[in-house]
């Protein structure tokens, strides 16, 4: 045997122990959050989603008596899903079903990029906005699992299926494909990133102002939840992304490109911030693929961006600590 077979093998058997290792960290990941989380009234929004369980196709009605638009943009794929699971699983289960799915498959394909960034990618399954999503905004959370299982999709024509059924899950995503597409557009007709930035800030300049009136239009039900309006935001997440975004920027021409989706996302973010506070719910459908790209970042960047998120984190659990489940809880 030759040292090149031999290092063939090597290679192949750390492959798979480390295939293995992911494998079993993402059951782990969603078996706590499945499991080990109170699946009644103490959790934000859980009673809600077992009402979704318990009745969906009384929801649905209530949707479709509105009218087909109506329906379509009321996540029809999810109150599918709920009516399938729930003849044959409790509500309660219904939701710890998806809770692992969601939390299973958004976990294994972020392990497994790169072993070299193991701990980061780790990392960034707990970043407060990441986590959340498979905690509280169930729903959300699954549309995020099935972007994702789409980003690292190899297959062209599955990718876009599992693009297709996210907004059907969560509305976020018609703004997210929208972006998506937006993007790829200005970067094939080769205009510079400062271009391309300059379009989506005034593309998330007219959502900020319009999404309200949009969303009433079309009789989605965001409508009658959402003020729409920015008044009780801090501002810290704008100094956070502003510097994510310069760090991104200062990165040069290369990196603009290849990550241009995740500086357009940050982009949108920034450019509503101030005008419309729904629109970080957009974000952070997303927050995944904008955490991933710092990992073309060299230099001085990387160690900047490294500090400004690990701090950003550890005051975020900081001041959750006290709170009911760490933020999650209801207080009750």
């Amino acid at each position: 045997m030759t040292s090149i077979e031999k290092q063939l093998i090597k290679y192949r058997n750390t492959k798979l122990i480390y295939s293995l290792a992911v494998l079993a960290l993402a059951f782990l990941y969603a078996l706590v959050l499945s499991n080990y989380i109170p699946m009644d009234v103490t959790i934000k929004d859980r009673v809600n989603y077992i009402e979704y369980a318990s009745s969906p196709e009384i929801i649905f009605v209530r949707y479709w008596s509105s009218g087909i638009i109506s329906s379509f943009f009321n996540e029809p794929v999810w109150l599918g899903l709920n009516f399938i699971f729930s003849r044959f699983l409790t509500p309660e289960q219904v939701v710890a079903t998806i809770i692992f799915f969601s939390a299973f498959s958004s976990a294994f394909v972020v392990l497994k990029i790169n072993p070299r960034y193991v701990f980061f990618l780790v990392f960034i399954l707990l970043f407060p906005q990441v986590i959340t999503k498979y905690v509280v905004h169930i729903r959300q959370g699954f549309a995020i699992s099935l972007f994702l299982l789409g980003w690292f999709c190899q297959s062209r024509s599955w990718r876009w299926f599992f693009f297709a059924l996210t907004p059907l899950i969560h509305a976020s995503f018609f703004f997210i494909l929208f972006l998506y597409a937006f993007t790829h557009i200005l970067r094939d007709v080769k205009l510079s990133s400062d271009i391309r930035t300059i379009a989506v800030i005034l593309f998330g300049l007219t959502i900020g102002v319009g999404l309200g009136f949009l969303a009433g239009a079309v009789g989605a039900r965001q409508a009658n939840v959402y003020e729409f309006s920015a008044s009780s935001v801090s501002g810290l997440g704008f100094v956070l992304w502003l510097c994510v975004f310069t760090l991104y920027y200062l990165q040069g021409r290369t990196f603009a490109k290849k990550n241009a989706f995740a500086m357009s996302i940050i982009a949108f973010y920034l450019s509503t911030y101030f005008l419309i506070e729904v629109t970080g719910r957009i974000f952070e459908s997303s927050v995944v693929i904008v955490l991933l790209a710092s990992l073309g970042l060299t230099s001085w960047r990387r160690l900047c961006f490294f500090g400004l998120i690990i701090s950003f984190t550890l005051i975020t659990w900081i001041l959750r600590f006290k709170e009911p489940w760490l933020g999650w809880g209801t207080g009750l």
